[in-house]
């Protein structure tokens, strides 16, 4: 759907250079307006976008643990990365400080000075590293786990077979 904005162009004799400075830090302001209105339209629907993000992470959280409780079933899909879960708590919590202090003068100060939030930010990205590495490892693991138990099958079943021919 096209909007088609019309634009009225308006002179206005003005008397004064006071006259002209309060029109135009009028304009100036009532511009700001519009951005600050057009910034908060986008907001509203990226929150909106995020909230099914996050309801379908929910059904998908749901879902996998209703599969952990039942165990003849295939297993369920991987789990949510550690990097994206840091990602998402620190949406939260930013959200949480939007919505908590809407007062540009009251914004809380960070409990942290920066050259501490730069240390967990260093520490929160090895860790995430770490993660990465564990997972990797632990994917690993459970094919090697896999292949083992395939040839142990495979051993008994030759096992078998050899006694039956004896």
């Amino acid at each position: 759907m096209a909007v088609h904005a019309a634009y009225t162009i308006l002179i206005l004799p003005l008397h004064s250079s006071r006259e002209a400075l309060t029109f135009y830090l009028w304009l100036r302001r009532m511009k700001e307006l519009e951005q600050e209105r057009d910034a908060l339209l986008d907001g509203v629907q990226l929150v909106d976008k995020a909230r099914d993000w996050y309801r379908e992470r929910l059904h998908e959280a749901e879902q996998k643990r209703e599969w952990q409780c039942t165990l003849d079933q295939a297993p369920p899909p991987p789990l949510l990365g550690s990097a994206l879960l840091v990602q998402i708590q620190e949406v939260n919590k930013f959200l949480n400080d939007l919505i908590s202090y809407p007062e540009k003068g009251h914004r809380r100060q960070s409990p942290y000075s920066t050259k501490h939030s730069d240390t967990i930010a260093s520490l929160r990205y090895q860790n995430q590293l770490l993660t990465r590495e564990i997972s990797i490892q632990n994917e690993r693991m459970w094919k090697l786990q896999r292949e083992n138990e395939a040839l142990y099958r495979e051993l008994e079943d030759r096992h078998l077979h050899r006694a039956t021919f004896i």
